[in-house]
């Protein structure tokens, strides 16, 4: 490649009836110009490259963090995931025993309720047959009672004639009339 520098140490031999000199100078005076421009262009152009594949590797660099940053955080994310849902397992089984357990009492205290209410209400049966028993064997002693106070009424004579003609039988009928003297 042609530089600047050859374009300014190149010399020509002179000849005769050639090109003009000046026009020569001038002409490599404007081509070396253009090459200097070039080459400072190029050398900023491959600064300009340079500084952007600083940047890419530095990028290339941040991407490899990035991806370990992002599969860590996917895993601590699972990972969380796992913990949370073993947590709620936990919960829910415990929950679970706890209800079982609940119930389990409420069964036991409920059946032992019931157990309490049969013998009360066993006691007050026996307690009511008693009870009815005491009323008819008192009915029956009134009935007994009644029956033989109405066979001494019937007994009693109904005048005075009869009255004197009247002798009690029994020891009750004589204590009856006794009474009623």
């Amino acid at each position: 490649m042609i530089t600047s520098k050859d374009v300014r140490n190149k010399r020509f031999e002179k000849a005769a009836f050639g090109y003009k000199q000046e026009e020569i100078d001038e002409f490599l005076s404007q081509l070396e110009a253009e090459l200097d421009e070039m080459e400072r262009e190029r050398a900023e152009a491959n600064n300009k490259i340079q500084i952007l594949a600083d940047k890419v590797r530095e990028y290339m660099k941040d991407e490899d963090a990035l991806k370990d940053a992002l599969l860590g955080a996917q895993r601590q994310g699972h990972q969380v995931i796992s913990e949370a849902n073993e947590k709620a397992e936990s919960i829910i089984a415990e929950a679970e025993a706890k209800a079982a357990a609940l119930e389990d009492e409420a069964v036991r205290q409920h059946a032992e309720a019931m157990e309490k209410n049969r013998e009360e209400i066993a006691k007050e049966k026996e307690a009511l047959i008693e009870a009815q028993q005491q009323v008819a064997d008192f009915k029956k002693s009134l009935f007994d009672m009644y029956k033989s106070h109405l066979e001494l009424i019937s007994s009693m004579p109904e005048t005075v004639e009869e009255a004197s003609n009247y002798e009690p039988e029994t020891a009750e009928e004589i204590a009856a009339a006794v009474a009623a003297e």
